[in-house]
């Protein structure tokens, strides 16, 4: 991965203006809550705002002896809680100054890095992800190394060292529920312990579970926690539900606004938020344009398609693929590898809710996403 120590260095910036919103509704922004995740080489902080508010980033330098600093701006906006917040790692103090009508949240750093801002609507939230290196979907084009070496000497084979798994819900988040009362997160649970010791074993990759038991996580300390692990992979685990029972089919999903009206029930659920028809939700979208980082994504969701039918085939050879398909998932938001979001089979389906109560079934769905890391890793 590119270090960034040598090459980003924290001059004075002018402030590039991130997100508008109009001037009404930011006026009665006020800050309501403050979450922070802290690594050694990684840091998110998310802003809880009580209105969309507009945010501008920067960066600075105070005396010789001070620390690096990073800051956003938040015009018009307020906050009446604690103006240090202490963390490890990375990012040592978050303090909040209200100044000249807008509130200043600054970071104070151990070591010189980059930040990235971007906000989840419905609550609105204003996420700060902090990081020493570049997100290994930027590092370089794989297609342009893929086309000078054979398969097993691409940049996926020299870099894929740890993969982060992540078993959807979890505690009071029950996800969703099928036959004889199976639950999504015990579903997801197990797949996830089935698939992390294989990997170890069979493909030497270090496996985080972003939930290792029956607890709850929020969905931006998910990401948080995979960035933070320096993960090169990260597959969010889940089981898809249909209120007509009908739906069927395992589907990979990467982050990008082209989901269709079959998805809008799922993103609600997932994203435990209605999906607005109005213009956040598109401008949440647009704030991860990327098209190299969605290409990545991708490539490693067609490898878990056809490892998933693979694996499951030979015992149900009416098992559906479903195919790969964008959507605006919060979970994948802000990912620094890969991501994708695996809906393993319907589980209100009363065929495939059956089969994903069994180990059987289970066992299939890890073979195959071990199987899909298998083959990004060699190359393919």
């Amino acid at each position: 991965m590119l270090r960034l120590a040598s090459v980003f260095h924290l001059a004075v910036l002018s402030l590039a203006l991130l997100c508008w919103w109009p001037a009404s509704a930011a006026a009665a922004a006020s800050v309501t809550q403050i979450e922070r995740y802290a690594a050694r080489d990684s840091a998110r902080i998310v802003l809880y705002v009580s209105e969309p508010v507009q945010f501008e980033r920067g960066s600075a330098e105070g005396a010789a002896e001070a620390r690096p600093r990073l800051y956003l701006d938040l015009p018009g906006a307020s906050y009446a809680g604690p103006r240090s917040l202490e963390m490890k790692g990375l990012v040592e103090r978050v303090r909040l100054t209200p100044s000249e009508g807008r509130l200043r949240v600054a970071l104070e750093l151990s070591d010189s890095a980059q930040q990235s801002v971007f906000f989840l609507p419905q609550p609105f939230r204003v996420v700060i992800d902090v990081a020493r290196t570049a997100p290994a979907a930027r590092t370089a084009p794989a297609a342009s190394v893929a086309s000078a070496a054979p398969p097993g000497e691409g940049l996926a084979e020299r870099v894929l060292r740890r993969i982060a798994l992540d078993p959807g819900h979890g505690g009071s988040e029950l996800g969703a529920t099928g036959p004889g009362g199976i639950r999504e997160k015990d579903i997801v649970l197990d797949i996830a312990h089935r698939a992390a010791p294989l990997l170890a074993r069979e493909l030497g990759v270090s496996t985080l579970l972003t939930r290792d038991s029956d607890e709850r996580v929020a969905l931006e300390e998910r990401v948080a926690k995979a960035n933070a692990f320096g993960a090169d992979l990260f597959v969010s685990i889940h089981c898809n539900a249909d209120p007509s029972r009908l739906g069927h089919g395992f589907i990979s999903f990467v982050l990008d606004g082209s989901h269709d009206r079959h998805s809008v029930s799922l993103l609600e659920r997932e994203n435990a938020a209605p999906v607005s028809s109005g213009d956040d939700f598109q401008r949440f979208l647009e704030q991860f344009d990327d098209r190299l980082a969605a290409a990545r994504s991708t490539r490693f969701a067609r490898l878990l398609q056809r490892a998933t039918g693979a694996s499951l085939e030979p015992s149900y050879p009416d098992a559906v693929d479903g195919g790969v398909r964008g959507a605006g998932f919060y979970v994948l938001a802000g990912a620094r590898m890969p991501a994708v979001l695996f809906e393993t089979s319907f589980v209100s389906n009363e065929i495939e809710g059956k089969r994903l109560g069994t180990s059987r079934y289970r066992q299939k769905l890890a073979d195959a996403i071990v199987n899909a890391v298998r083959a990004y890793k060699s190359g393919y």
